[in-house]
């Protein structure tokens, strides 16, 4: 099976993104592995424009919060006004301005340091999604606070993801499997011999290849979030995410997997589903018929509906 599927890895976006397809009846090997390099190149692209690790396009609105507006393209509007909608959603649980705070966590971080709980509280009213101004007619964006900042880390990798998807299907590729650095999306053709096997990882190991369950996907998106079992600072689990309205991060959700149609779909939900308790979470994957389920520190997984119809517990 090695020697008939065509795999390739890349490092790109802090993590790996990897590449598989089965073989095409008008590719040649050498024409998809040129289709792989291609769509590297394009995660590269979105890298490199959205990131807000160093200066660059996307940061020059961070740079010019609360002097002016920044000139942007319809990229980037798009991108800002999805998340957007995904705030609104979730009813800002899910919020791009979280940077405001994230940054500060950022540097102490570099310094093995803690923030402090009176910056996080000065910070907090710096974090809300609806104080982003766009103008759609001059494609600007402006931030009315020099302390605000946005990051698109939460919606950028599903983002790529979903866009080497619709390369390949413009290329006319089929039965082949994206993985994001966790984000995954699957496409498979009605004759495909088989449906692709994506194993859930289990948070309560320290061994990464253990898993709860696989799931079987022809078709869609399926993303993970969460923090794995290790010890820092005396605490079990620990995760990177930081709730918007806190500015620290929740401890009840340690992991959570959601199977959605599209990766930004799938990526945005499981990073707000960290951000909620057991029953708001499974709340909102019914309110949205998703499927997926969360795992929280006390050794429970807890499902969605339609989760429950492939197997699980319910929530009681």
């Amino acid at each position: 099976m090695k020697d008939i599927i065509c795999s390739r890895n890349y490092q790109v976006m802090g993590g790996e993104f990897q590449f598989l397809c089965f073989p095409q009846s008008f590719l040649s090997k050498k024409d998809v592995y040129r289709l792989f390099d291609e769509a590297y190149d394009e995660v590269k692209r979105i890298e490199v424009k959205f990131t807000d690790f160093r200066p660059g396009f996307f940061n020059d609105i961070n740079k010019y919060a609360g002097v002016r507006p920044v000139e942007v393209d319809e990229e980037t509007i798009y991108l800002i006004k999805e998340s957007m909608t995904v705030s609104q959603k979730s009813h800002g649980t899910f919020d791009i301005s979280f940077a405001s705070i994230g940054h500060l966590w950022r540097a102490q971080k570099e310094q093995n340091k803690v923030l402090e709980q009176e910056t996080i509280k000065e910070h907090l009213k710096f974090i809300d999604y609806k104080l982003i101004q766009i103008d759609e007619v001059n494609k600007t964006v402006y931030l009315p606070y020099p302390q605000m900042k946005i990051g698109l880390g939460g919606i950028g990798k599903g983002y790529a993801v979903d866009q080497v998807y619709k390369y390949f299907i413009k290329k006319g590729l089929y039965n082949f499997y994206i993985n994001g650095a966790g984000d995954i999306r699957v496409h498979s053709r009605l004759d495909a011999p088989r449906k692709w096997r994506i194993g859930i990882r289990n948070p309560l190991s320290a061994d990464a290849s253990k898993s709860v369950g696989i799931i079987q996907m022809g078709e869609g998106a399926i993303a993970s979030s969460g923090g794995y079992i290790h010890n820092v600072n005396g605490d079990k689990f620990n995760h990177h995410i930081i709730h918007p309205k806190t500015g620290i991060s929740t401890k009840e959700v340690i992991a959570s997997t959601v199977i959605a149609n599209d990766a930004i779909t799938a990526d945005t939900t499981a990073t707000i589903l960290m951000n909620m308790g057991k029953v708001e979470a499974v709340n909102y994957l019914n309110e949205h018929n998703l499927n997926g389920l969360v795992f929280c520190s006390e050794g429970r997984s807890y499902l969605s509906n339609r989760a429950l119809n492939n197997f699980g517990m319910s929530l009681s």
